[in-house]
């Protein structure tokens, strides 16, 4: 335990287990914010705008996609108070799409699309094909509901409470996100009986750009232990894990 210095040795340790035993999770102070309109109404006003078939109506289709992603991307940065970091280092499109990818919300190459649909429906001064604008609208769709289940996962999952057996030994394991200080916090303390309850903390969290790999990494750790947690895949939970391990190898 004493070698836990940084994230990876986090997943170096859960993937030292030989069997890992989910004890509990509580909810978490995320505040969902309510707009006056939402993603899903904009995602209606698109569909109602395509449904029209004029120019005018694929032109306010484009619009109101785009609204309904950006307005589903801040929600999302605004529950987990990462918004005001991104609005401070101002931010892009192309850069919050990627960091959703990079945390495991869904394919880079879903992401590539997204971005390349996007910039040709909106840069090229041309009525869009009627095909090309459906699957704008059904990846634009996908993304929302995407994001819509990890808020309320995150939501439910406000700290999760794991045991760990290493050989002989025994550990309980806590993780958590702090909203406030948009930090992650892994707890370890040594639970195996006749020995001292060692306890160690690491916090990870975003205060500058040099922080954002090991703070994408501590996300995927605890998204991935939340999927663990719910569904108590064992041999999948580590080699998703693993794969933490493998990408930086690359």
């Amino acid at each position: 335990m004493e070698d836990i210095m940084k994230v990876n040795d986090i997943i170096q340790f859960i993937l030292q287990a030989d069997e890992i035993e989910c004890d509990g999770s509580s909810g978490s102070d995320i505040d969902i914010p309510i707009y006056d309109i939402s993603p899903e109404e904009f995602l209606d006003f698109a569909e109602n705008a395509i449904s029209s078939g004029t120019k005018e109506g694929i032109v306010n289709a484009v619009s109101n996609l785009k609204r309904a992603l950006d307005c589903e991307m801040d929600m999302f940065f605004e529950c987990i108070n990462l918004k005001r970091i991104f609005d401070k280092k101002n931010l892009k499109f192309e850069k919050k799409t990627q960091f959703l990818a990079s945390i495991g919300l869904f394919p880079i190459r879903t992401v590539n699309k997204l971005n390349l649909m996007r910039n040709k429906l909106e840069h090229e001064y041309k009525t869009p094909e009627i095909y090309d604008l459906y699957t704008y609208y059904e990846l634009i769709w996908s993304v929302v509901k995407i994001l819509d289940l990890y808020l309320e996962l995150l939501y439910i999952n406000g700290e999760i409470c794991l045991e760990l057996y290493i050989e002989n030994n025994e550990y309980y394991f806590t993780m958590k996100y702090d909203i406030n200080e948009c930090a992650f916090i892994f707890e370890i303390m040594d639970w195996t009986k006749g020995k001292e309850r060692e306890q160690k903390r690491l916090n990870v969290s975003l205060k500058s750009q040099s922080d954002m790999d090991d703070f994408v990494k501590a996300f995927n750790i605890y998204l991935l232990s939340i999927q663990y947690f719910d569904y108590g895949n064992l041999n999948l939970y580590r080699k998703k894990i693993n794969r933490l391990l493998e990408s930086e190898m690359i």
